[in-house]
């Protein structure tokens, strides 16, 4: 608990200016920033007009600390520089499991935010930044919204971990400017274009051909579900696919079902591999990279457009959104589909749906009110 803080002012412009408060009782005398790590020194001034001018600065900074948690009779030198945090944090999720993208993401963010910085902020500690400083950095991706958001989210990461962990009491980032990205209908496969581009992918890709059934018949994510896929993963004579919560995006042990138009080609494929770790598409021990499925389809899409069996934003990913739209018109059920999609709720779903323009108001029609 606290009283609230006040100026005193004294009589001649020998005195020194402070800001006094009482902090668990206890008379807190405040004569510059330094211990907010902020360079606000009111007594270094004779003009009484700036005097005041810095001390009302000051005050300012001391109640909204106060506010945000902070006590004054803390050690702050235990607490890292926003620098030392940054990099503390960086550290524990490279270690983590995330996938590989999100990565990249945080370590460019990482770099870019330390050189965009002064060393008189990164040096300081983590809730002396300043805001503008921050939406300065943030305004340089606006180039994009998504661009935007994905860096906002990425920096806000770092801040959130900042106070889960103490070295801050709140995430600067929250108070930046918000965006939202704008929807795109994404294009799935008539059941012609599905036919068309399979028959091309398994007479030119064999292993995208693959990727894409399972993406599309088993509704597994291709860059960071199905690229992994081992021998061992596919169990009971090809009729399922058994994976880890760390091997997939939901965290929660998931099993699969495979129809029987893919284990005709797994059986194939595999038939002479005995090592369980193999995996399914290079047959050894190692996978292929992050982005081989997307430049094995950067490469066969252009022959595709040219041959008109392909449309435009028609990607890897529309085998699982026209998968999607399959099962959701047959069934009409969103548990089904939550369940097979695999998502933490019901909410996702929904959003899934309307990403896909499945969840549209042709309906509403009906049950308009009639004259």
């Amino acid at each position: 608990m606290f009283t609230t803080p006040k100026i005193f002012t004294p009589k001649s412009s020998k005195g020194r200016s402070y800001v006094i408060y009482n902090y668990d009782g206890k008379r807190v005398r405040h004569y510059n920033g330094n211990c907010l790590n902020l360079n606000i020194n009111p007594n270094q001034f004779t003009n009484i007009k700036d005097r005041d001018r810095l001390a009302q600065q000051l005050l300012f900074e001391v109640n909204s600390a106060l506010k945000s948690g902070w006590n004054p009779f803390e050690v702050e030198s235990e607490k890292p520089s926003l620098k030392e945090s940054l990099s503390i944090i960086l550290a524990e999720k490279l270690e983590s499991n995330l996938c590989d993208l999100y990565k990249r993401n945080l370590k460019a963010v990482h770099r870019m935010f330390v050189e965009f910085l002064p060393s008189s902020d990164l040096n300081g500690k983590c809730d002396s930044l300043k805001l503008d400083k921050v939406e300065t950095f943030l305004n340089k991706f606006q180039t994009s919204e998504r661009n935007y958001i994905n860096r906002r989210r990425c920096l806000g990461m770092f801040f959130n971990e900042m106070v889960r962990k103490g070295f801050a009491t709140h995430n600067i980032v929250k108070n930046t400017k918000p965006a939202k990205a704008k929807a795109s209908l994404h294009v799935p496969y008539s059941d012609k274009q599905l036919r068309g581009v399979l028959d091309y992918l398994k007479c030119h890709q064999p292993n995208l051909h693959l990727c894409c059934l399972l993406t599309y018949g088993c509704l597994l994510r291709p860059h960071h579900e199905i690229r992994l896929l081992k021998l061992r993963h596919i169990v009971k004579d090809f009729a399922q696919i058994q994976l880890s919560g760390s091997e997939n995006k939901s965290k929660r042990i998931r099993t699969v079902h495979i129809p029987v138009y893919i284990q005709d080609v797994l059986r194939e494929r595999l038939q002479a591999i005995d090592d369980p770790e193999a995996n399914i598409f290079t047959l050894t021990s190692e996978p292929y990279s992050v982005g081989y499925f997307n430049l094995m389809w950067g490469k066969e899409k252009i022959k595709m457009f040219k041959e008109k069996i392909l449309e435009a934003n028609q990607t890897i990913y529309s085998f699982r959104h026209t998968a999607v739209i399959n099962v959701y018109q047959k069934t009409k059920d969103l548990h089904i589909v939550q369940q097979l999609l695999q998502h933490s709720n019901m909410i996702v779903t929904l959003n899934y749906l309307r990403g896909l323009g499945e969840i549209n108001d042709d309906k509403l029609k009906d049950v308009l009110p009639s004259l």
